[in-house]
């Protein structure tokens, strides 16, 4: 066999910055995602980009550095005196803004509905702190990720975890690389260990996604103490090396750099521009009706039974609401998969939540965004996120201390 080149040790990491200094610099995705957008006559403006950000309100990373932004948390909220705080845990459509036909971009920062909701509740004088934990396409897997860490952490335990359930939610699965680094907070670790070792449905994604974790702190810091654990999680030895050493070495100077730290924005121009592809060359749109799995079903209802037994167990009061669906793109692939979807949360809403709420049909078709192709079922104009504000309010979702 042919010895691999030491060279090699230099050379791939030097390559690699380059190719990072390329996208930085000529930014090709962005380019080809407006080509894209002016091909198909798409409305570019409609994707709301200057969102309102409050890192004392919002994990504003969008799970980027979600151990940074709950660690910056923790300290005002244990100087907190509220007697309530709440986390609200969703997918994008609480962070998200797409314009419906009838609205037009703003200067300004816009706001969506937790913000809005925390808002008019202190405008009311309740006496209350809120977070939204949430991330595009966050799983249930990824919210027991998200709670376990919020309970092994006593300053940032709420009194209320407000869940989001949605159709599509019940379709994904494992946790995303970025949420690995929760990992790195020993209290934290112990306690996902322990989840991983559960016999429950979740164990083993649990488990892949520890074993993830330790490959990568090998391969980006070269340390041996995690080698046997990596080697017996994913059946690889690693080794440290020269390679290893300088791409930390590579690493650490570039985190310094504003320019490389814009990466985020990359990858967000990378996730549109394969959705567009996926929408003209594949005809696979957001409003595609499709049906869930009954593997990726039982993996979802796992991991929320163990939210509701692990708020139980820490005097969390769990509220669920159905979240609501554009009128004009219902993504149920079939009535049945509505019912079962029905059946689902609502056992699952007895058993477990301490108050239950269906906002499925609480938006009017008018209030929905319409981006690219089409009205979107999930992502509220500026209008919905307003209203839908209020909806959670008269509902009386936040409890409000008297």
């Amino acid at each position: 066999m042919t010895p691999f080149p030491k060279s090699a040790a230099v050379v791939t990491p030097m390559l690699a910055l380059a190719g990072v200094w390329g996208l930085l610099a000529f930014d090709p995705l962005h380019n080809l995602r407006e080509h894209l957008m002016a091909a198909g006559g798409g409305r570019a403006e409609a994707n709301v980009e200057n969102l309102y950000t409050n890192a004392s309100t919002q994990e504003t990373s969008r799970s980027d550095d979600a151990l940074g932004s709950l660690r910056r948390l923790e300290p005002e909220w244990c100087e907190a005196t509220e007697r309530t705080r709440f986390v609200l845990m969703g997918n994008s459509q609480t962070l998200a803004i797409v314009l419906s036909p009838s609205e037009s971009p703003v200067a300004g920062a816009e706001k969506t509905y937790p913000d809005y909701l925390l808002d008019r509740l202190h405008e009311s004088g309740a006496a209350v702190r809120g977070y939204r934990l949430s991330a595009p396409n966050l799983g249930y897997t990824e919210a027991l990720w998200y709670l376990t860490y919020l309970v092994t952490h006593p300053c940032v335990t709420p009194t209320d975890l407000v869940l989001q359930l949605n159709f599509e939610t019940f379709r994904k699965t494992g946790i995303r690389d970025r949420l690995l680094a929760l990992l790195d907070d020993p209290a934290f670790a112990a306690a996902a260990e322990r989840e991983a070792a559960s016999s429950a449905t979740y164990g083993p994604v649990l488990q892949q996604a520890i074993g993830r974790y330790r490959t990568q702190k090998i391969t980006t810091t070269g340390q041996k103490a995690e080698a046997s654990a990596a080697t017996a999680a994913t059946g690889v030895s690693l080794s440290e090396g020269a390679g290893a050493a300088l791409e930390t070495t590579l690493r650490r100077a570039l985190d310094r750099s504003p320019d490389f730290r814009a990466r985020s924005r990359i990858k967000g121009e990378l996730v549109n521009s394969l959705y567009l592809g996926r929408v003209y060359f594949l005809g696979i749109k957001t409003s595609t009706k499709r049906s869930v799995s009954a593997a990726t079903l039982a993996l979802n209802v796992a991991a929320v039974e163990r939210i509701g037994e692990l708020c139980r167990a820490h005097g969390i009061r769990l509220s669920v609401f159905n979240a609501p669906q554009n009128p004009l793109v219902p993504l149920y692939q079939t009535e049945a998969d509505r019912d079962e979807y029905h059946r689902v949360i609502a056992d699952l809403a007895r058993r477990y939540a301490w108050k239950s709420y269906d906002f499925e049909n609480s938006l009017d078709k008018d209030m929905w965004g319409v981006w690219l192709d089409g009205p979107d079922p999930i992502h509220f104009g500026r209008a919905g996120h307003k209203r839908f504000a209020q909806v959670l309010l008269d509902a009386h979702v936040i409890p409000v201390s008297e």
